[in-house]
C-alpha cells in the first residue's frame, strides 16, 4: 500500500494532475480582472466635464420648476387673483366687521371722496382696520364655534384673517373669505396646467427626442423658456395661463432630454452610479432652494412678486449658460448628446438589426445596442 501511494503523489507532481491556483497565469489574471471591475465611490474621478456640465443643469433648472410648484399658489393669488385692496378704501365704520352675521346692514367701502369703491374681481375686499369682539359680548349661539374667546386686532392686516375660523368666515369677514376661497380655486386649476401638459405630452416628446437626437440644444432652449416663463410673471401682468403653459412645455421637453444623456456621458460600468450621483445632487438643490426662496420671500416683506420670480428667472439664466458650454463641449467629443440612434440596415434575413449607439469604454467608445443604452443597470 505504501508503495502505491508514493507512486500516485510521483505521477501528480510528474504534472498528471491539475495545476495549483497560484500556477495557473490565467486564472490568476482573470481573478484580478474580476476584483478590478468593481464600482467603487472614487470611481465619479473618472466622469468627464460634460456629465458635470449635465448635473449643474439638472440642479438648476429643475430648481426653477420644483420649488416654484411648492409657492404657485401664493404667487398666482399674490399676483392675479387675490391681489391687495384698492387703495385710498376704507369701510364706512372702519373698527366694524365688513360682512357677516356680526354686521347690522351693510358696511361699504368708500374712496377718499366718499364714492363706493370699485374692487376688481382679482382684488381682496376691503378689511376691516381693527377689530374688537370677543364671545361673551354676542348672544348668537353660532359664536360657540368661534376658535379662540377674543379677536383683538388694533391694526388688523389679511395675514391676521384665519378663514379657516368661524369668526372670519362666517361672523366678520365673510366676503373677504368667500372671494379668498374663490381665487385659491382657481389658482389651483392654473397650477394644474404645468402637470396636465406634462402627463400628454411627455410620452411623444420622448419619442421625437429619439428620432432627433438634440439633447443638449433642448435642454438649453427650455432653460431659455423657462427664463422668459419666470420673467414674464416677475415684471409684467400677462395673465398666468399662458406663461404656465410654457413652463409644462419647457419641464416636459427638459425631462425627455436629460435621463436618456445621462448613459451617454459616462462609462457604461458606471451608468449607475451617475444615476445615483445626478439625483443625490438633484435632491440636494432641491432641498436648499426653498430655504433660499423662504428668505427672498421674508426679506421683500412678505411677497413672492417680484423677488422670488427673479430668483427663478436667474436659475434658468444659469440654465441656459450651462446650456451653451454642455453644446460647445458635446460638438468638440464628436456630437454625443446632440446625435441620433442610426437605424440599423435590414440583414439578409429581412429583421432590422438592432439601433447602435458609442459608449465609452476604459477612454475609447465602442457600439452597444439599444438594451444596453436604455437600462442604467446594465
Amino acid at each position: 500500500m505504501g508503495s502505491l501511494t508514493e507512486a500516485l503523489l510521483e505521477d501528480s507532481g510528474a504534472g498528471g494532475g491539475a495545476p495549483r491556483p497560484s500556477e495557473d497565469p490565467g486564472r490568476n489574471e482573470a481573478a484580478c480582472e474580476k476584483s478590478q471591475s468593481g464600482v467603487r465611490v472614487s470611481d465619479v474621478r473618472r466622469f468627464g466635464p460634460l456629465f458635470w456640465l449635465l448635473t449643474l443643469s439638472c440642479v438648476v433648472v429643475y430648481g426653477c420648476v420644483l420649488p416654484f410648484n411648492n409657492v404657485a399658489s401664493g404667487v398666482l393669488l399674490e399676483r392675479d387673483y387675490f391681489t391687495a385692496s384698492p387703495g385710498g378704501c376704507t369701510l364706512e365704520w372702519p373698527g366694524e366687521c365688513s360682512a357677516g352675521y356680526l354686521v347690522s346692514g351693510s358696511n361699504q367701502a368708500l374712496d377718499e371722496d366718499g364714492d363706493v369703491c370699485d374692487v376688481a374681481p382679482g382684488q381682496a375686499p376691503v378689511l376691516p382696520s381693527s377689530v374688537d369682539h370677543a364671545r361673551s359680548d354676542t348672544a348668537d349661539e353660532r359664536s360657540a364655534e368661534w376658535e379662540e374667546d377674543s379677536y383683538i386686532y388694533p391694526s388688523l392686516t389679511p395675514g391676521d384673517v384665519d378663514c379657516g375660523d368661524p369668526f372670519w368666515k362666517d361672523a366678520c369677514t365673510s366676503d373677504f373669505c368667500a372671494k379668498q376661497n374663490a381665487a385659491t380655486e382657481e389658482a389651483g386649476r392654473v397650477m394644474s396646467i404645468p402637470y396636465l401638459i406634462s402627463a400628454l405630452s411627455s410620452p411623444p416628446l420622448g419619442h421625437l427626442v429619439d428620432r432627433v437626437g438634440k439633447r443638449a440644444k433642448i435642454a438649453a432652449a427650455s432653460s431659455a423658456l423657462l427664463f422668459v416663463v419666470h420673467l414674464t410673471m416677475a415684471l409684467s401682468s400677462i395673465p398666468p395661463v399662458l406663461p404656465m403653459v410654457g413652463q409644462g412645455v419647457a419641464y416636459s421637453l427638459y425631462a425627455s432630454v436629460l435621463w436618456p444623456s445621462v448613459p451617454l456621458t459616462v462609462p457604461r460600468r458606471l451608468t449607475g452610479t451617475a444615476f445615483g450621483v445626478i439625483t443625490s445632487l438633484q435632491n440636494v438643490g432641491l432641498a436648499l432652494f426653498p430655504l433660499a426662496v423662504a428668505g427672498i420671500y421674508r426679506s421683500g416683506g412678505g411677497r413672492y412678486v417680484p423677488g422670488v420670480e427673479l430668483f427663478f428667472a436667474s436659475c434658468a439664466a444659469v440654465g441656459v449658460a450651462v446650456g451653451v458650454a454642455m453644446n460647445m463641449l458635446d460638438m468638440r467629443q464628436g456630437g454625443r448628446l446632440n446625435g441620433v440612434a442610426s437605424e440599423g440596415e435590414r440583414g439578409d434575413d429581412g429583421e432590422e438589426e438592432v439601433i447602435s449607439f458609442d459608449r465609452e469604454k476604459d477612454g475609447d467608445f465602442v457600439a452597444v445596442d439599444e438594451d444596453e443604452y436604455f437600462s442604467p443597470l446594465t
